[in-house]
C-alpha cells in the first residue's frame, strides 16, 4: 500500500498528524444524497452469498493526467514503475476511463471493484469523492449496453486516520475517534447508489487496511460502526479486516499478497512487486519471473479443497502502478494477467482442485550469490536485525553482516526461497554455505520449519548445525542438513537465517538442495 506516497503526493498540513479529535466532534453532512437507501432496494439476484466463490480487486483511482497527480513525482520523475497502455483520458475525472477498466475487469472474471477510498471527515484528497460520480456512470453506461460490470464494494485505506487535512491522530477507543472511523464509511456509501453496492448477504462489502494508524482502538469500535450503519441505512456491513484489528468482523484477510500468498480466511494473491518509482524508500522488489509468481498464488489457493478453501477473493492490485503489483494492461505486460486471472477465476468457480505436487518445478537446486539470484535471495533486513553490506573481501564479491541495534553481539542474514521451488510444506533439504573464515565465534542456521513438536517463535526459528569458526582467513564451504523444512516465510519474512555469534559473518555463496524422500528428523 502507498500510505507513505503520501509523503511527497500530499501538503505538510495533511502528513503531519499531531492532535486529538475534540470530545464534541460531530460529522458534516455526507456528500452523497444515499443515506437512507439501502441493499434491499436491490434484486435478491444481484447480491452476492457467503460461501460461494466472489474475485474482488483494489482499484487506485488517484490518476489524473491533466494536474499529472501520481503520475509524476513534485521533482519531475516519473511516479509510475508500470505504466498504462495509453496516458490519453487517464484520470479518475474521466468516465470513459473508467468505463474501460471495468470492461477490461469483466474480461478477468472479476466480481467486485475495491475503490481505495481516502475521503474522510476533514476532507482533502479530492480525487476520492470527485472520482466516485464518474465511476458509477461508467458503471451506468455499461448496463445500459448489456455488459454486468462489477459492483461496487469499499477498501477503507486507513491511513487516513493519521494523515488527513485535520492534522488528527485518531484515537478509535474514544466516541468522538469511532464517530470519524464510521464518517468515512458512511461517506462513501452516501455516494454509492444501493443498485450499485457489492453486498454479500445483503451487506454492503468493506475492507479494512491496516490498524496500526490508528492512535488506538479496542473492540467497540466494530459494534459501534455497525450500529451507526444500520441506523443509517437500514442494514448491518460486511467487514473483512486486515489481521490486527481487534474484535469481531466476517472475515480477516492480510495485505502483502503482492510478495507472498496470503491464504487467510479471505485469500490475497497478487503478480509481484516492485515500488522502485516511490521516492525515499528502501528497494523491495518480488520478481513477476514472467507470470510465474501470480500463477503460483492461484495454484496455491487451488490445492486447497474446495469445501473449506477461502471463497472470497482479492487481488492484490488492480491497478497500484506506483508499487508495479497490477494486473490490468500495462505497456510492460500487456494483457497478459487479464487473460491469466481469467483463466484462474474460472478454475476457481469451477471448483478445479489443484494437486500439491504440480506446483513444484524441476529444479534440484536453488543458490544466490552478491551476483546472481536463482531461486534464492538474500533478503536485508535493513531496518531490523538483519543490515548486511555487499563488498569484496578476501578476492571474492560477498555479504558481510553489519551491527544491527537489536543485539550487540549477535548478527543475522536472512535469506527466502522461491515459492514455487518451495513454499509452505514438510521437506528436507542441505544448505551449502561458501564462508569466510575469520570474524565470528561460530555461526549456525535458524530457519521457518513444519516441526509439530515446536510452536511460535521456537518453530519459525528452529535451530540447526552449528559451524565453528577457526579464524583461518581462507575461504571454507559446509553443508547444513535441515529438517522438517517448511519455508512459509515465517522467519521475519524470510525462510532462514545465518546467526553469527560474537562477530560478523562474510558468505560469498549460498545453495538449497532438496533431499529425496519424506522429511523427517536426522538422526
Amino acid at each position: 500500500m502507498v500510505s507513505s506516497v503520501l509523503s511527497f503526493w500530499c501538503s505538510a498540513l495533511v502528513t503531519l498528524a499531531a492532535a486529538d479529535l475534540p470530545a464534541d466532534f460531530a460529522l458534516s453532512d455526507a456528500p452523497g444524497p444515499n443515506i437512507g437507501q439501502t441493499a434491499t432496494d436491490q434484486k435478491p439476484a444481484d447480491d452476492f452469498r457467503s460461501g460461494e466463490p466472489v474475485i474482488t480487486t483494489t482499484y487506485f483511482y488517484w490518476y489524473d493526467i491533466e494536474t499529472k497527480a501520481h503520475i509524476v513525482n513534485p521533482d519531475g520523475s516519473d511516479a509510475l514503475t508500470d505504466h498504462p497502455p495509453t496516458m490519453e483520458g487517464f484520470s479518475y475525472k474521466n468516465v470513459q476511463w473508467h468505463a474501460s477498466e471495468l470492461l477490461d475487469m469483466i474480461q478477468a472474471g472479476i466480481d467486485v471493484v475495491l475503490p481505495v477510498y481516502w475521503g474522510n471527515p476533514a476532507g482533502g484528497f479530492e480525487f476520492s469523492d470527485a472520482g466516485l460520480p464518474p465511476l458509477i456512470e461508467a458503471r451506468r453506461q455499461l448496463i445500459a449496453r448489456g455488459k454486468n460490470p462489477p459492483k461496487i464494494g469499499l477498501f477503507y485505506d486507513t491511513s487516513t486516520l493519521q494523515h488527513n487535512a485535520g492534522r488528527y491522530h485518531v484515537d478509535l477507543t474514544k466516541e468522538a475517534g469511532r464517530l470519524w472511523f464510521y464518517g468515512t464509511i458512511r461517506n462513501f456509501f452516501s455516494q454509492i447508489p444501493p443498485e450499485h453496492r457489492a453486498t454479500i448477504d445483503g451487506r454492503p462489502l468493506v475492507f479494512l487496511y491496516a490498524s496500526a494508524f490508528a492512535k488506538s482502538v479496542d473492540d467497540r469500535l466494530f459494534p459501534a460502526t455497525r450500529d451507526m450503519f444500520r441506523r443509517d441505512f437500514g442494514t448491518d456491513l460486511y467487514l473483512v479486516k486486515m489481521e490486527g484489528w481487534p474484535g469481531q468482523a466476517d472475515s480477516v484477510y492480510q495485505w502483502g499478497a503482492a510478495l507472498r500468498p496470503q491464504l487467510l480466511e479471505t485469500a490475497g494473491i497478487g503478480p509481484g512487486y516492485d515500488h522502485s518509482a516511490v521516492p525515499g524508500r528502501t528497494p523491495l522488489v518480488r520478481p513477476r519471473d514472467e507470470g510465474r509468481f501470480y500463477e503460483f498464488s492461484w495454484q496455491r489457493l487451488l490445492t486447497m479443497d474446495p469445501e473449506t478453501r477461502p471463497w472470497l477473493v482479492h487481488l492484490e492490485t488492480w491497478n497500484e502502478y506506483h508499487e508495479g503489483s497490477q494486473i490490468c494492461e500495462t505497456i510492460e505486460y500487456g494483457r497478459q494477467y487479464i487473460e491469466a486471472t481469467r483463466k484462474f477465476t474460472d478454475l476457481f468457480r469451477k471448483g478445479v482442485r489443484w494437486q500439491p505436487a504440480d506446483l513444484q518445478d524441476g529444479r534440484h537446486a536453488v543458490q544466490a550469490t552478491p551476483q546472481s539470484s536463482d531461486g534464492l535471495s538474500i533478503m536485508p533486513q535493513t531496518a531490523g536485525d538483519g543490515p548486511v553490506e555487499e563488498r569484496e573481501l578476501a578476492g571474492r564479491m560477498a555479504w558481510k553482516t553489519v551491527p544491527n541495534k537489536y543485539s550487540p553481539t549477535t548478527r543475522y542474514m536472512y535469506f527466502d526461497v522461491e515459492d514455487y521451488f518451495f513454499f509452505d510444506g514438510d521437506a528436507s533439504f542441505d544448505v551449502t554455505i561458501d564462508y569466510l573464515d575469520w570474524g565470528p565465534q561460530g555461526f549456525l542456521i535458524e530457519y521457518d520449519s513444519s516441526d509439530p513438536q515446536l510452536d511460535g517463535l521456537a518453530q519459525q526459528f528452529r535451530s540447526g548445525p552449528q559451524q565453528p569458526i577457526s579464524g583461518s582467513g581462507n575461504w571454507q564451504q559446509v553443508t547444513m542438513r535441515i529438517d522438517r523444512a517448511r519455508f512459509a516465510g515465517r522467519s521475519n519474512g524470510a525462510d532462514f537465517r545465518l546467526t553469527a555469534l560474537q562477530g560478523n559473518l562474510v558468505v560469498s555463496r549460498v545453495v538449497v538442495r532438496r533431499i529425496a524422500g519424506p522429511s523427517q528428523d536426522h538422526p
